[in-house]
């Protein structure tokens, strides 16, 4: 079944799917070519012999009291009115050409509109990510009685530096030197002593691992099997030790092979995976690749992808390049799903592989070279990459990205040049504008411009530049006129349809060949309807943005309301919109979706809510008003509590004491300087305590909310009384 993995697909199927996989689209044509023109060929004489005819037919018309229409033999028995319909012909086409070109333009409105949403979104939720790393940072310089070495944005009073819960929580954060880490990793992460059950079903492996394994986890993976907990530690600590010989960045060849594969994010969509081996053939020593980072988080399969990628690496070393990506990192996995997927599916031995993906993530290189022609990382580069330095620094104590570490050591100081380095090839973005700028949209990085690509380019003797960190329509997207490629191979990222997946197979000479597809059958889909259903969950995200915020966006309108008339203006209710929110997005188009106007044209502010509402657990015994504004705080920032919650989960259990879940809202109120008070956060964890063991499933606590559409509910309601009055 799996041999047609070993082979390539054939160069008809790889064409079809190259430089954007498809060529230009037909709008309509020219009028003076569809053959709409008039065809009679009659001379003058001709005309003027059938005038007498055509009076003669036009006054029989008028005692009959209709016109006939007659064939003249003169024009081989054609219609004398041929070129009024002639001319009609091209006048439809015209028309029709023009409504086309009119549907496809809306069409593209909406898809950049949506495609905005999504990002910016998705951009927010990491700006707020890094703004909670920069707090820890401070907090753990506060909690020595120390500054903070680099400028920052405060959170934390002087007062609040003693406080033991603060001290107990930055021990968290806090690395161990590389040999105590090592030998407590060893001694934690162990899986000799893990038993493969006889009702085990699954993959089998003994190392060293063979290409027939791979084909087997490929196989099981498919059909959803998992992989026992006993062989996946083994594997990842074999895959570590190999990862602990590379250096910061690969050297790869195209001598034997002639070409290369780079492959973009993936995030757990293991179906792309499958795609590109059925497309691209298995690696080995002829078709070697470069992951480019970002292979967990977000999709339900991260583990895995992850499993398979080093299992090819473990098989065929010198062919497989696997780069870190911004999410191959634990603080990140803390917040955006593969800590929970490890946990749902692995139970018991959760702790052990959580911590083991941890420490091998951290000994991934930074980037490859290709012949000494192209440079394949993450994110991007900055005016402060240096290449040389990137070669010497020492990966692996980048544990997160998002921080510089901290030891133990009073003594020791922060290379924060160095830790840039790292922050700006996994973090950072291109822009058309000349310069670098800080990237605050992500909050973490940079924006380089095509100036600094041509300088770091030219310095290091590149040709070009491949990164990914952004999902991109099409899968990938040339900028800096062509000195910087953009590959992502997650496709249906955002929604099924949203986006296709692109790799590139670069030949000896440089040149890519970008093969395009979508591992779902939402392609077959009409555009009409992907795009709607597309728009329809990019709205869905937005509406629960705008709910999570409803006390602060309620506060915004009303400034604009002195006379409480609940109405205001458009353009102040886009104002109010994007200074809460602040994601950029064009509020004047989106607010049909979002809100109401009056019959005087003036915006009802509160219908800005009627779409959805926040359905919880929490606040039984607590008073509605308390309960309500409680709910809001905590859905609003439940990922920066999960965030928390999984730091100071430390056995990796999904479960908190109530003691430690009070912490955790203690440190989230001051990360995000929003209050929640003692008796609103002990009401709300005894309320979660079902029960009433003094635990907390902190998986079941995220699953407490919900988002309801409100609008659907009442239209069922509404449907449901009609059926029975009928």
């Amino acid at each position: 079944m799996f041999s047609r993995f070993r082979k390539s697909k054939s160069s008809s199927d790889k064409a079809g799917g190259s430089k954007g996989a498809g060529g230009k689209r037909d709008d309509g044509g020219d009028p003076s070519k569809m053959g709409c023109g008039p065809s009679s060929s009659a001379d003058d004489d001709s005309e003027q012999q059938q005038q007498p005819l055509q009076k003669q037919q036009k006054d029989d018309g008028k005692k009959h009291g209709k016109q006939k229409r007659s064939k003249s033999p003169q024009t081989g028995g054609k219609d004398v009115t041929d070129a009024s319909v002639e001319a009609l012909s091209i006048k439809s086409a015209l028309l029709i050409q023009k409504w086309y070109r009119r549907y496809k333009a809306r069409l593209e409105a909406r898809r950049r509109t949506t495609w905005m949403i999504y990002q910016s979104i998705e951009y927010s939720s990491e700006a707020s990510q890094l703004h909670l790393y920069n707090f820890f940072s401070d907090m753990m310089q506060l909690a020595d009685g120390k500054q903070p070495q680099q400028p920052q944005q405060q959170h934390l009073s002087p007062a609040g530096s003693g406080d033991p819960a603060n001290n107990r929580f930055a021990e968290r954060l806090r690395q161990k030197s590389l040999e105590e880490e090592d030998q407590e990793l060893l001694e934690l992460t162990s899986y000799e002593g893990i038993q493969v059950e006889k009702s085990y079903r699954g993959p089998h492996l003994s190392f060293p691992l063979s290409a027939s394994h791979v084909q087997v986890l490929i196989d099981s993976f498919r059909q959803g099997t998992q992989l026992h907990s006993r062989y996946l530690l083994q594997l990842l600590h074999e895959a570590r030790l190999l990862l602990k010989t590379k250096p910061n960045v690969y050297q790869a060849s195209t001598s034997i092979s002639r070409q290369v594969t780079v492959v973009g994010d993936l995030h757990g969509k293991l179906d792309d995976l499958l795609v590109i081996f059925y497309k691209n053939g298995l690696p080995d020593v002829t078709n070697p690749y470069v992951f480019n980072g970002d292979f967990v988080d977000r999709g339900a399969n991260s583990v895995e992808t992850a499993a398979l990628l080093f299992a090819c690496l473990l098989v065929w070393p010198s062919a497989v390049f696997i780069n870190r990506g911004n999410h191959e990192d634990h603080l990140m996995n803390c917040r955006y799903g593969f800590i929970k997927e490890v946990q749902a599916k692995y139970k018991t031995p959760a702790n052990k592989i959580v911590r083991l993906f941890g420490d091998t993530f951290s000994w991934l290189p930074l980037a490859t070279n290709i012949d000494d022609k192209i440079l394949v990382t993450h994110g991007g580069i900055s005016d402060k990459v240096d290449m040389e330095r990137v070669q010497k620094l020492d990966r692996h104590q980048y544990l997160s990205a998002l921080k510089p570490p901290v030891s133990d050591n009073e003594n020791a100081k922060v290379d924060y040049k160095e830790w840039r380095q790292v922050l700006d090839l996994l973090w950072s973005d291109p822009k058309p504008q000349a310069g670098c700028a800080p990237n605050t949209f992500r909050g973490g990085g940079c924006y380089f411009g095509p100036n600094i690509t041509e300088a770091f380019l030219r310095k290091h003797k590149f040709s070009l530049l491949v990164r990914s960190h952004e999902c991109k329509p099409d899968g990938w997207e040339f900028c800096h006129g062509g000195a910087v490629l953009t590959l992502f191979s997650a496709s249906n990222y955002y929604e099924d349809g949203s986006n296709k997946g692109a790799y590139a197979k670069f030949d000896a000479e440089g040149k890519p060949h970008i093969v395009q597809y979508m591992a779902s059958k939402a392609r077959k889909l009409p555009v009409g309807r992907r795009l709607s259903t597309v728009e329809e969950g990019a709205l869905k995200d937005l509406r629960a943005k705008v709910i999570a915020s409803k006390t602060e966006l309620t506060a915004a309108f009303q400034r604009f309301d002195p006379d409480k008339t609940g109405s205001i203006r458009l353009a102040d209710w886009c104002e109010a919109m994007e200074q809460t929110l602040r994601l950029g997005l064009p509020w004047r188009t989106l607010r049909p979706h979002l809100a109401q106007l009056a019959k005087d044209g003036r915006l009802l502010y509160m219908t800005s809510f009627d779409c959805v509402s926040i359905q919880t657990k929490l606040g039984a015994s607590a008073g509605k008003e308390v309960a309500g504004s409680l709910t809001e705080a905590v859905y609003k920032n439940k990922e920066e509590l999960e965030t928390i919650f999984r730091i100071m989960d430390k056995d990796n259990s999904g479960q908190i004491s109530l003691d430690e879940f009070q912490e955790s809202c203690r440190v989230l109120t001051q990360a995000t300087g929003r209050q929640m008070t003692e008796a609103e956060v002990g009401d709300m964890a005894r309320s979660m305590d079902l029960n009433s063991d003094g635990y907390i499933d902190f998986n079941e606590f995220l699953e407490a909310f919900r988002i309801i559409d409100t609008r659907k509910r009442q239209e069922d309601a509404a449907g449901a009384q009609g059926g029975s009055s009928g």
